[in-house]
């Protein structure tokens, strides 16, 4: 199976390790830009074989479009109102309210978390109070955030955040994120954490291969969101573990 990568996606420590382990199972690769507007590779890939990608959402696209197998894992079951129809008190924040950028009702919270409703990377999900709202709503170049739907909830407090591949339904590797709201990285992920995540798995996930960030909360283990797994950064993951799986299930 060829994997085709966007260099100028992943940040270039996750790129390197990406690439090495690729390398190291002597497995061939691409490397593609896509210009800015655009939805073509440079250079161009010709594969008559099975393809697996890793970048933005545009790659995905042309995934689609030229229906390589297995391509991408996105779909539509990628939004944060169908998590929430199917997990329920699962998810960290299921307490939300939803509406458009420039019109969604906050004014009962002083902070709160705020993320597009899908999983288009257009914004990072972060947490930030009703002055910077307005200020992002009377700023100019966010004004392609105007329409953008949105959810926002009550900030919660989350002792330790973890990032989880999940291949084949199986939890293959992962890491510890944050501890205490600051970036910290470990590869040391407790069993409970993994014994949660396969409860979630068993219940519903929105793709077979994905990557789930778990927080442990006041609340005891909650379901953060869902990433599509060709385009999630890996922290402290074991990469090498992750290619491995992917190549043993779909190439």
């Amino acid at each position: 199976m060829h994997w085709v990568i966007q260099k100028n996606i992943f940040r270039s420590e996750n790129y390197k390790l990406l690439t090495d382990s690729l390398d190291i199972l002597g497995i061939g690769y691409t490397s593609v830009f896509i210009p800015s507007g655009k939805l073509v590779l440079e250079p161009d890939v010709f594969i008559s074989g099975k393809v697996y990608v890793c970048g933005a959402i545009k790659l995905s696209k042309i995934a689609m479009d030229r229906k390589w197998t297995p391509g991408s894992f996105l779909n539509e079951k990628f939004s944060y109102d169908k998590w929430l129809c199917e997990l329920g008190g699962d998810l960290l924040n299921s307490d939300i309210v939803t509406g458009v950028f420039s019109d969604i009702r906050v004014g009962h919270m002083t902070k709160f978390f705020i993320r597009p409703m899908e999983d288009n990377k257009v914004f990072d999900g972060m947490v930030i109070d009703s002055e910077m709202l307005k200020i992002w709503r009377s700023d100019p170049s966010k004004k392609y955030l105007s329409e953008l739907e949105v959810i926002a909830s009550p900030v919660k407090a989350i002792y330790r955040e973890y990032r989880l591949f999940v291949v084949n339904r199986k939890v293959v590797t992962g890491s510890v994120y944050k501890i205490a709201g600051r970036p910290h990285v470990s590869d040391v992920i407790e069993q409970d954490v993994i014994d949660y995540a396969n409860s979630i798995i068993k219940k519903w996930v929105p793709s077979e291969s994905l990557v789930m960030d778990v927080a442990l909360s006041e609340d005891g283990f909650k379901v953060i969101e869902f990433n599509n797994i060709n385009s999630s950064g890996f922290y402290a993951s074991n990469v090498l573990r992750y290619v491995e799986a992917v190549q043993a299930i779909y190439a």
